[in-house]
């Protein structure tokens, strides 16, 4: 158990999970008034962009698997946040767009996420923040283009 706590102490891993854990809760809080949660926030923020996504255009930019937007985007549309529709060049996609009522809650989404953010860095020198911020996207590039690799791989 030692020795665990040890490794801990030293994993990068371990302290993105923990932040993205009790970011998550933390965000569920807030966003419930809305009647959303945090999983949803990607392909919401995603489709704001770029509407008119596919499903499967929408799981590699989030990077989650088919099934995990297929799911979740079936429950948004039961909610009334998107609404999906035959994509007319090609019937076997579906093509994702977002509702009045996600486009109603939207403003209030980002502002719940700026004060998350804010939150998060409460006490950060601006020196501060641009490093962390600096560094976290150099680990996404890491862990990206691991992924890459992967892909290429085995694909």
């Amino acid at each position: 158990m030692l020795q665990i706590k040890k490794e801990r102490s030293k994993s990068p891993g371990y302290r993105a999970a923990r932040i993205f854990r009790t970011s998550a809760c933390l965000l569920d809080r807030e966003l419930a008034v809305l009647g959303l949660c945090h999983g949803q926030i990607p392909y919401l923020v995603t489709l704001l962009e770029n509407e008119g996504s596919t499903q499967d255009e929408l799981a590699a930019h989030i990077r989650v698997n088919r099934a995990a937007t297929a799911r979740t985007l079936k429950g948004m549309e039961k909610a009334g946040l998107v609404t999906r529709k035959e994509n007319p060049e090609n019937r076997r996609q579906n093509l994702v767009y977002l509702t009045d009522k996600s486009k109603e809650v939207i403003e209030d989404v980002l502002a719940i996420l700026d004060a998350h953010n804010n939150r998060m860095l409460n006490g950060f020198s601006k020196e501060e923040k641009a490093l962390l911020l600096s560094l976290m996207d150099r680990v996404i590039d890491n862990v990206d283009s691991a992924i890459q690799e992967g892909c290429n791989d085995h694909g």
